[in-house]
């Protein structure tokens, strides 16, 4: 058994960084924009291998009849991505097969679900500064920063307007009215990017959103959210219907091996607002923080199942650090941020230097030693 070496190419998304993946991995600089590299067996972007018996792990998992229930991503985001949640299973075995039925092309534009699958995922920031949108916070909360801003604003009409919406009819039907693309949503979006611009420490993110998407809609549903900035080693937990939205920083994100996305905003991409409506969790959320669990020395995982959300989420982000002696459960996916690794399995060593990325066939005990960050995904 061994591992074996895996690459991708680098998607370049428009939110992404110029050269930030090659900067997040330690590869030589480059000017252009890096916004993801998925690491797994997703149709739409397998990884490759120079295995004479598989050359991707799409092939892999026809193969071996085993399917990663996992998607790895090295993740660096200059401006916000859209406001988004993932369906839950059931729903998205349903979605695709009703949009398989009704003869829309998985490439199209108004198409919702590309795959019949979930897409739990989770995220760790790898540099501080990583900042999201994540969840709804308390209701109270968003009360507050309403009310401040209304309290500068030119015109505060809309803004208490929208402020005794939430308290009178709550979440739902708040969230409803953002994205139902009428005149008063507009207005109440020119009077947060005025209050904005009369104080800019009320809501930061006003003005993340503004400037990468103009008096967009999507502005008032983000002020509904926690919007949170983490630290090196600081992670996210987003399970099915948790709206979200990444703005800005780079991180290893984990997920299930899914394409579903359902918009809320802030994007030119397809928002399908009843869609969304039915995928959403309306919960108030103070820290969605998902707290690292030991598991040996020198390594700790992001482990979905410490939280009730999580609970039957297959896979888990092992972070290493040091010298450790491991049993992976299942096939893994290796990556190294920082430093270098050596890793022994069957009596053999292989180095894992900094920015190079692996996949391991099957369950084995291997011991680890070296220093720096090295980032395993595996099942659970």
């Amino acid at each position: 058994m061994r591992l074996i070496p895996i690459e991708n190419d680098v998607q370049p998304y428009a939110w992404g960084i110029p050269g930030g993946v090659s900067r997040a991995l330690g590869w030589p600089d480059t000017a252009d924009v890096q916004a993801e590299l998925w690491l797994g067996a997703h149709p739409s972007l397998p990884s490759r291998t120079p295995d004479a018996e598989f050359a991707t792990l799409e092939e892999w998992e026809k193969q071996s009849g085993t399917t990663l229930p996992y998607l790895l991503k090295v993740l660096t985001a200059s401006k916000p991505l859209s406001l988004q949640a993932h369906p839950n299973p059931a729903q998205a075995a349903e979605g695709y097969a009703r949009e398989e039925a009704a003869g829309i092309e998985r490439s199209a534009f108004n198409r919702n679900y590309k795959d019949p699958y979930a897409k739990p995922e989770l995220i760790v920031a790898l540099t501080d500064g990583f900042q999201a949108l994540c969840g709804f916070r308390p209701i109270t909360q968003t009360t507050d920063v309403l009310s401040r801003l209304a309290g500068v604003a030119v015109v505060p009409k809309p803004i208490l307007a929208f402020l005794d919406r939430l308290t009178a009819e709550g979440l739902r039907e708040t969230v409803a009215f953002t994205l139902s693309r009428t005149p008063e949503v507009q207005a109440l979006v020119e009077a947060l990017i005025a209050a904005h611009e009369a104080d800019a420490t009320i809501a930061p993110v006003i003005g993340y959103a503004h400037e990468a998407f103009p008096n967009d809609d999507g502005i008032a549903f983000a002020l509904l959210l926690n919007h949170i900035t983490l630290q090196r080693g600081e992670s996210l937990w987003l399970p099915a219907g948790n709206v979200h939205a990444y703005l800005q920083g780079s991180g290893m994100e984990l997920m299930g091996p899914s394409d579903n996305v359902l918009r809320g905003g802030l994007t030119p991409k397809h928002v399908d607002e009843a869609e969304l409506m039915k995928t959403l969790v309306f919960e108030e959320s103070e820290d969605p923080r998902l707290e690292p669990v030991v598991v040996a020395d020198n390594v700790v995982s992001y482990r979905p199942a410490t939280v009730p959300s999580g609970d039957g989420v297959p896979f888990e982000m092992w972070e290493v650090t040091g010298d450790a002696d491991v049993s992976l459960p299942s096939a893994a996916i290796f990556v190294v941020t920082d430093g270098e690794f050596s890793v022994t399995l069957d009596g053999s060593a292989q180095l894992l230097a900094r920015g190079t990325t692996h996949f391991l066939p099957s369950a084995t005990d291997l011991a680890i030693t070296g220093s720096g960050r090295l980032w395993i995904a595996t099942a659970q």
